[in-house]
């Protein structure tokens, strides 16, 4: 639709902001108070504008009805309107202007994965603190005195800890790993008149599936105790059981 501004004697054409047509369907409303609105909506694409105007006569259904001066006072002022009207629902409600680009998605999804598998290795790491409603404690054991019997193949590791392997029993035991809000792997010593090993189910995942290098550790920690119980925890302990750690860590790699 085409109307002349006579105060420059040009043309002012409308159009939808959105396809660019020029031929539109009005509909007129009325509020509440006596109120007058137009809704201009695009014969092609629908797209749409809803504005007030007082001077609106009752019956409108085309722009060549709206007053003259009215049109020519406001008909730039309208196309700026609706233009950007139409910019905001694209950078707000439009969901293919507001995709996130590739990576922003690939961020979002790689950060829930991270999140997801952090989540998963938690409950499973601390899934010994529960009762072991999935556990199978002789194959548990038959794991344990598989890693056990393999440390007697490994050249470099004491043959005083070897004779302890063979000598005292080494045992997996269902017995709560908390102490004093400290997580225990093993205890070593002599329990109801027997020496032994204990190794707790915090050396296993869920499913059964043992953290190797954590049962290894335990078992070098454990048998160091009993092959030097006379340490403790005191500092040449420590400087024996690095020894012992680096050279089964290292022949298994």
């Amino acid at each position: 639709m085409t109307s002349d501004v006579s105060s420059t004697d040009e043309d002012v054409t409308l159009h939808c902001p959105s396809c660019a047509e020029e031929n539109f369907k009005l509909i007129p409303m009325a509020g509440k108070a006596g109120e007058r609105f137009v809704r201009i909506q695009c014969q092609n694409c629908s797209e749409h504008l809803f504005f007030q105007i007082p001077e609106l006569p009752q019956n409108i259904n085309s722009l060549e009805k709206i007053p003259e001066s009215r049109k020519f006072e406001q008909i730039n002022n309208l196309q700026q309107e609706w233009r950007e009207w139409l910019q905001w629902k694209q950078r707000h409600l439009d969901k293919s202007a507001a995709t996130k680009p590739t990576l922003s998605k690939a961020a979002h999804w790689l950060i829930a994965l991270l999140l997801f598998a952090g989540t998963i290795f938690f409950v499973l790491d601390r899934w010994h603190l529960l009762e072991p409603f999935l556990e199978n404690t002789d194959t548990r054991q038959q794991q344990v005195m598989k890693y056990a019997e393999g440390l007697l193949a490994i050249p470099c590791f004491p043959s005083n800890m070897k004779v302890i392997i063979r000598t005292v029993p080494i045992r997996y035991t269902r017995e709560r790993p908390v102490h004093k809000n400290w997580i225990q792997y093993g205890e070593a010593g002599v329990y109801w008149g027997e020496e032994q090993i204990k190794i707790h189910r915090s050396n296993f995942w869920f499913f059964g599936w043992p953290k190797v290098t954590q049962l290894l550790s335990t078992l070098v920690h454990e048998l160091r105790h009993r092959a030097s119980p006379d340490l403790g925890h005191n500092l040449k302990f420590y400087e024996l059981l690095e020894r012992d750690t680096k050279c089964v860590l290292e022949y298994l790699n």
